[in-house]
């Protein structure tokens, strides 16, 4: 194995979590997808040497993750729903996590957009890609990624100067 490619596996790790967790919006799941996300890409080590861009693979992967936990989530929530006869009391969710001040405020502003205008802010502003790397994490075009950039950040600008 490439010793430089494993270096980029090392570091690419803490923006992996950064990401699962503004898209788990907890830090247990976060920390179960960014594990399970790490597990995949150590699994296709053999294949690292063929990837453009290591970092934008396993954010795909992180995202891809992120999306079956979600799934599979649901799937044992229905079931669990179905087999309760009682109302299920509210869980207490686990909303303190230690983060820079001005990322928690950023992540707050763009609370109310869609999901996928939420993933390309955070990705572009915070993770500081490139609108193609953004565009090959979520599978979309270049364009989309410049379009949903541009209306979140009017969404931003519009929502600060209330």
């Amino acid at each position: 194995m490439n010793q430089s490619l494993y270096e980029k596996f090392l570091s690419s790790q803490s923006k992996l979590y950064r990401f699962a967790y503004s898209l788990a919006k907890n830090v247990s799941d976060a920390k179960d997808i960014h594990q399970d996300t790490l597990i995949k890409i150590w699994e296709m080590r053999e294949q690292w040497e063929k990837w453009e861009n290591m970092e934008a693979y396993g954010m795909r992967i992180t995202r891809n993750t992120y999306l079956n936990f979600q799934k599979a989530r649901q799937r044992r929530l229905h079931l669990e729903l179905d087999e309760l006869t009682e109302k299920p009391q509210p869980n207490e969710i686990e909303k303190h996590i230690v983060i820079d001040g001005l990322k928690h405020q950023f992540l707050s502003m763009i609370q109310p957009l869609p999901q996928l205008q939420q993933n390309i802010l955070y990705l572009r502003e915070v993770e500081e890609l490139e609108y193609k790397e953004i565009a090959e994490i979520l599978e979309i075009s270049e364009s989309q990624v410049k379009v949903y950039l541009f209306r979140g950040r009017q969404f931003i600008k519009t929502n600060t100067q209330k």
